[in-house]
């Protein structure tokens, strides 16, 4: 048996020009809203053909394994070294005359230490897709939303955006980092309902996980490996489908951390593209850049195919317990980017500029800057530049 996720719009207003498993999905009248619905279901092959009849399904596809964006380890980086707030003189968030205030940003990650110094007058509100309770016992969640919004801790500012106090925390991985498919879908389905101007993630489809599953249960490797391929193709599909259904255009904008697999210290020649969800139609991906002597170079784990960077080595923010910790990965960058993204979400409205998924990636793009970049950052790794906080009066 094969565990797939289904997806139905309730209003019966999307439909299949095809067979479910082929795509071809458009809604009858584009004006009219959609109410997508994903189940899941345990088929065998004779199920799986029985089910795909069914006139009011979408699309199915195989559920797969979801792995946290870790962070990276760097050698040639002490934590002892970390210079606290970079990120934030970087990013103009030290110097904008906007904090994010009624603002509402969604994180899908590790879940929150909401009792933390820093998230003090932030009404967070949780959901466990995961199945091991909103607790983050892995300390990446609350790392990153620390990025995003914590007040200062012992006279060390954390937070890029620290007027926001309304916080979704969607668990969409368990305390080890690891989830499913399905669990994501359904954090994303979650935030949008509960109208998040700003959805931000640091997940991706773990393909190799997928492999692995398949070969215990005997799949000789080639097949294991196609079966994977074509989990990992159906599942970014269904994010994409489910962002136009939401809304296209009309959705909040949606982050994701583009990804930690390169080993450009190794060779330049070990390096990929982004990974999915990330590199979904719809979602911005967020690359990593660091400091060095020409300037802010992109990290050496950080994935091709980001469409923005931010600051991503040597991040101090909230660890577990009440402390302070430094990490390094697109995660802290997404985390900077999500907070910058929420500053803009404020800034907009004030400038008479509607906020939409759309206008809001354009003003992202359009504010950011190549001038910090040295020599080597290439469109390749840093996309459209270094995001940017709204300037002002304070400037």
């Amino acid at each position: 048996m094969t565990r797939y996720i289904l997806l139905r719009d309730t209003t019966g207003n999307w439909r299949r020009s095809t067979v479910p498993l082929a795509g071809g999905i458009a809604p009858q009248d584009p004006d009219a809203p959609a109410a997508p619905v994903i189940e899941t279901a345990d088929l065998s092959p004779l199920e799986l053909r029985e089910a795909a009849g069914d006139p009011t399904l979408l699309t199915i596809q195989p559920a797969m394994p979801t792995r946290l964006i870790a962070p990276e380890p760097m050698d040639e980086l002490r934590s002892a070294d970390a210079v606290p707030g970079w990120g934030l003189r970087a990013t103009g968030a030290d110097w904008t005359p906007v904090s994010g205030a009624g603002v509402r940003v969604a994180l899908l990650d590790t879940g929150i230490d909401a009792h933390h110094p820093v998230f003090a007058g932030v009404d967070v509100t949780a959901r466990d897709f995961a199945g091991t309770g909103v607790v983050d016992a892995n300390g990446h969640g609350t790392h990153v939303a620390a990025t995003v919004l914590g007040r200062d801790l012992g006279g060390t500012r954390v937070g890029v955006a620290r007027g926001v106090t309304d916080l979704l925390v969607g668990k969409a991985l368990a305390d080890n980092g690891r989830g499913r498919s399905e669990d994501f879908l359904n954090a994303v389905l979650w935030a949008l309902g509960e109208r998040a101007d700003v959805i931000g993630f640091a997940l991706a489809f773990d393909v190799s996980g997928q492999i692995e599953a398949l070969a215990e249960e005997g799949y000789p490797t080639a097949l294991a490996t196609l079966a994977a391929v074509h989990a990992y193709r159906g599942n970014l599909r269904l994010c994409e489908v489910l962002l136009q259904m939401i809304g296209g255009g009309q959705a909040p904008a949606m982050l994701g951390a583009v990804g930690n697999d390169c080993l450009r210290t190794i060779t330049p020649e070990f390096e990929t593209g982004a990974s999915a969800p990330a590199s979904a139609a719809g979602v911005l991906a967020i690359g990593a850049c660091g400091v060095d002597e020409a300037g802010l170079s992109p990290a050496p784990f950080t994935n091709a195919g980001a469409a923005l960077v931010a600051p991503g080595v040597g991040i101090i923010s909230a660890g577990l317990g009440g402390g302070l910790r430094s990490l390094n990965g697109t995660s802290m960058a997404l985390a900077h980017a999500v907070g910058v993204a929420a500053l803009w979400v404020e800034k907009m409205p004030n400038d008479d500029e509607p906020v939409t998924a759309r206008s809001l990636a354009a003003k992202l793009i359009d504010t950011a800057t190549r001038a910090p970049l040295g020599p080597g950052a290439s469109c390749v790794e840093c996309g459209h530049g270094l995001m940017q906080a709204p300037k002002g009066a304070l400037e």
